[in-house]
């Protein structure tokens, strides 16, 4: 009795083990057929990368298109303001926001069209005022693309004024930022003003 006993419980093992592997194999046909779901026949699956999940995003000024890429602040000066522009676009960079200066356009690209596609994508836009500011014509087109695209609520603009200067009456009224002392515990605050309008524009609404 007791061998029939332990026959039966072979057997009985022997079914369980046949029917778990045929159903994982189902399992995994089933994962199989939706990896090819939707190819082309004879097109190889791709293996899977080797990298871990939640790896590092692209960087800011990653692009597909042939340009520099996206931006969080476009700032606009004059050539005379190209100083004053670098140390503002230093003081951001430090806090890892990505910054579009004109005389940063890559080489062979198109500044003019580079431009254009920084202030599109940006979050935050910058005009340099100095006492030559509005005498040239790029700027002044960009000071009119800065306040349409204010108007229209895709970006924030913020008049800075680097020297003492009157800002335009649709400049003055925006709540400027003060750049005129470098290096001074006020230059620092201005900025850090600036800094906080990129985080906030970051910042996700919860859903």
């Amino acid at each position: 009795m007791d061998a029939i006993i332990g026959e039966v419980a072979t057997v009985v093992g022997l079914v369980t083990t046949l029917a778990s592997t045929y159903f994982g194999y189902l399992g995994v046909r089933h994962l199989i057929r939706r990896r090819h779901a939707g190819r082309p026949e004879g097109e190889p699956v791709a293996e899977p990368s080797a990298e871990p999940t939640g790896g590092s995003a692209a960087h800011p000024g990653d692009d597909r298109s042939g340009g520099q890429g996206t931006y969080d602040v476009f700032v606009s000066y004059a050539d005379t303001e190209s100083d004053a522009a670098e140390r503002l676009a230093g003081c951001l960079r430090e806090v890892d926001a990505s910054v579009f200066l004109v005389r940063w356009v890559e080489p062979g690209l198109i500044p003019l069209m580079e431009a254009e596609r920084a202030l599109d994508g940006a979050a935050l836009g910058v005009l340099l005022f100095g006492r030559t500011t509005m005498d040239d014509a790029r700027i002044a087109d960009e000071y009119a693309a800065l306040l349409q695209r204010a108007h229209q609520g895709d970006l924030r603009f913020v008049p800075a004024p680097v020297d003492d200067v009157t800002l335009p009456a649709f400049a003055a009224v925006r709540q400027p930022v003060d750049l005129r002392a470098p290096g001074s515990a006020r230059y620092d605050a201005e900025v850090g003003r600036l800094v906080r309008i990129v985080r906030g524009r970051r910042r996700v609404p919860d859903a």
